[in-house]
């Protein structure tokens, strides 16, 4: 019997940057907020709120503290009544995002009508299409596409989404469009991750996807998990089945882009605990097997 997680797990850039930003800042004031979590993971956010970041949701609650912008960005106009106040602004969104938003605001100002592949309730889409004056599409499918044609076209997509799902997409745009500009947004550690964990799931007999249960990433993860082997999508280790290994000689574990490293090593070794196998628990996420597979 083996318990392996897949390469790449855990933080990504964006957010090992975000939450680098914020505890900077909680060194610096006592008193700093987010605007909305920092980043989709309960447990990091509680973590913050322990060490004196605390996350607002609305503007007026801000109250003249310094302002932390999450990861995700904010729209346009949140950005721009924050900097009329008299506040520090620390922003940590992540720099894929702020790309992809520089995109969406070049393209429509070249004429193009910007199409973007995404959730339109998730805290990155409602920032980015506020970079584009008049009218977006938001799709999270080809279903989802308008049933017109369209002169001159542009499609991003959500930094967190699936490459297989923007180029079929893009397939479903070609025969609609006169001109179609095609920019993959997704992030290079997306891809990475979602790589690495169809690698494990289609050699493993069950997987485990560790993360917030509102983060798209580790949603898509456990998405492509789901397709091929047995999956459970769980936030920490408190969730897990004993039953859930009975039979299994091969268990996969991965992990999303912000999920922190002490969560993924306690589901590793509490999978451990309930195969019996507690001397084989270890310290860190860098000895779980495959977390430095090459």
């Amino acid at each position: 019997m083996s318990v392996k997680i897949a390469k790449n797990s855990g933080f990504c850039f964006g957010v090992k940057r975000a939450i680098k930003l914020a505890l900077a800042a909680s060194q610096k004031y006592n008193n700093a907020v987010t605007l909305g979590p920092i980043i989709h993971n309960p447990q990091m956010v509680n973590k913050l709120q322990k060490n004196g970041i605390e996350y607002v949701n609305n503007l007026e609650e801000i109250k003249n503290r310094p302002t932390i912008i999450r990861s995700h960005g904010v729209t346009r106009e949140v950005l721009n009544e924050l900097q009329k106040m008299d506040i520090d602004i620390i922003d940590a969104t992540c720099p894929y995002v702020s790309k992809t938003q520089v995109y969406a605001k070049e393209l429509h100002e070249r004429g193009y009508q910007v199409i973007i592949m995404g959730d339109k309730n998730h805290p990155e889409v409602i920032a980015l299409r506020s970079y584009v004056d008049g009218g977006t599409i938001i799709a999270a499918t080809p279903d989802e596409l308008p049933a017109k044609k369209f002169l001159k076209a542009a499609i991003i997509s959500q930094t967190t989404r699936n490459i297989t799902d923007f180029q079929n997409m893009v397939s479903a745009l070609v025969p609609r469009c006169g001109e179609l500009l095609v920019v993959n947004t997704i992030c290079n550690a997306t891809s990475i991750r979602q790589k690495s964990t169809l690698k494990l799931a289609k050699e493993s007999d069950l997987m485990i996807v560790v993360g917030g249960k509102n983060s798209s990433n580790t949603k898509m993860l456990a998405k492509i998990c789901d397709k091929f082997i047995e999956t459970y999508h769980i936030e920490t280790e408190a969730e897990i089945d004993t039953n859930w290994f009975e039979n299994k000689q091969k268990i996969g574990i991965t992990a999303g882009a912000s999920t922190p490293d002490w969560i993924i090593l306690g589901v590793y070794n509490k999978i451990l605990k309930c195969l019996g196998k507690e001397e084989q628990q270890v310290e860190s996420v860098e000895l779980i097997p495959g977390f430095k597979e090459e």
